[in-house]
């Protein structure tokens, strides 16, 4: 990741990779406790003496915190402080893909399985391509993975501290989470409310109903716990806000607040313009290429990507991305009911369009947010890959990987190439 990164200071040719890389190194730069820890990227004195801040408060601070660590040796110069800033996302990136070969490892009970559908899963065009954007994706998708990987022992060994825990600790990397702790709980309950039925046995006590299992209580404490902790996050935005705003501006004007207003669909006139994009037809279309483009990696398909690298979110040049989602997607279908672990690959599985669907009115418009698919191609694989072990052997498993690890330096490579355009600061 380090070794193929752009140049120094330099960008991807795409503006969006540009503007959203200085705007939030400029938020991360400006946290301080002097400020009461307000996340802005700008601000003005007025003529009374007054500071007038530019909010972008949206986010928790956790994120935000790790890029501040990261750029504070480096003082004005923001040419270093940028590469800085990208260097900790890769940092957070590569530590997302440790986590999710570590859950992989658990639930595939090998490494190399593990190793090879990690690979490949971040072998493909958009985690690639904005790994290194600084922005809120990247360390939602490390607090994502995180929360995962608890979620893993937690079934595994029973671990309910631990997983309380690390879902806090993902909830200060971003919302994300919520989406993958929506798809486990459901799940969950439905998993321990099926058990607790009394099913027909052969044993003495066929006839007597299964009592509640405590995994009920605690994937319900599990949800008490995440809502509590993230309004408490959202709580301490929206009132360091209020009055750092001078406190004269209502609470339905702040900027958090109108943030969170378009992404739930509120702005009638965006969505009036927007109308036919927003569509669910056109929508679903556009985020099964996007699952598609999640599954195959760059390197093997990059002829196809060049009429879009500059503009990636027009994937309906992408025709065989769609066909590729709906093979994707059907995999995880049929395959998640014949393995041991189908519970926790079916949480990862659809904690992306737990995301995208309740979002749409954000994720039409934002096609980085492709990266949280990432739970479908791991799954694919991991799938895949249990399947040719069963039919071939061991032994066949590292050749696999060997493979996969070529196929993830040689993306790597096409996708440096991309940042050799002309330079755009």
């Amino acid at each position: 990741m380090f070794l193929f990164g752009n140049e120094r200071a330099g960008f991807y040719r795409s503006q969006l990779h540009n503007g959203v890389t200085s705007n939030h190194t400029s938020v991360a730069k400006n946290l301080s406790p002097k400020h009461n820890f307000l996340l802005f990227n700008s601000l003005r004195v007025d003529r009374d003496g007054a500071l007038a801040y530019r909010a972008y408060n949206r986010f928790p601070i956790g994120g935000y915190a790790l890029v501040k660590l990261a750029i504070l040796p480096f003082g004005e110069d923001f040419a270093t402080e940028i590469l800085a800033a990208r260097m900790m996302m890769l940092a957070m990136f590569v530590c997302t893909a440790v986590l999710a070969w570590l859950a992989l490892c658990r639930l595939t009970a090998s490494r190399w399985i593990a190793l090879a559908a990690t690979l490949l899963s971040f072998s493909s065009f958009y985690p690639l391509y904005y790994n290194d954007m600084v922005g809120e994706d990247t360390p939602s998708l490390l607090g994502v993975m995180l929360a995962f990987h608890g979620m893993v022992v937690f079934v595994q060994e029973g671990r309910f501290r631990q997983l309380l825990v690390k879902t806090c600790a993902a909830l200060l990397l971003g919302w994300h989470v919520y989406a993958l702790l929506l798809a486990f709980i459901v799940l969950g309950l439905a998993r321990e409310l099926v058990r607790a039925l009394p099913l027909p046995s052969r044993s003495e006590r066929a006839n007597q109903a299964r009592g509640p299992t405590p995994a009920l209580g605690r994937y319900l404490a599990l949800g008490v716990v995440a809502l509590l902790f993230g309004t408490a996050l959202l709580s301490f935005n929206l009132g360091n806000e209020y009055f750092s705003l001078g406190g004269k501006v209502p609470l339905a004007d702040l900027p958090t607040t109108k943030s969170m207003a378009f992404r739930f669909g509120a702005d009638e006139e965006r969505n009036a313009h927007y109308a036919e994009r927003l569509a669910w037809l056109p929508f679903l279309e556009g985020q099964l290429r996007r699952v598609g483009g999640m599954t195959l990696p760059y390197g093997l398909i990059e002829p196809i990507w060049a009429s879009v690298v500059d503009q990636s979110q027009e994937m309906e040049l992408l025709h065989g991305m769609f066909a590729m989602g709906i093979v994707a997607s059907s995999v995880c279908l049929l395959g998640l009911p014949l393995v041991r672990h189908g519970m926790l690959l079916a949480t990862l599985a659809t904690s992306g369009f737990c995301w995208t669907l309740p979002m749409r009115h954000q994720s039409a418009f934002h096609d980085y947010d492709a990266v949280f698919y990432v739970g479908i191609p791991l799954t694919v694989f991991s799938l895949v890959f249990l399947y040719v072990r069963r039919l071939a052997s061991d032994r066949f498993v590292p050749v696999l990987a060997a493979a996969a690890l070529a196929v993830f330096v040689f993306s790597s490579v096409k996708m440096a190439g991309v940042g050799h355009g002309p330079r755009e600061a």
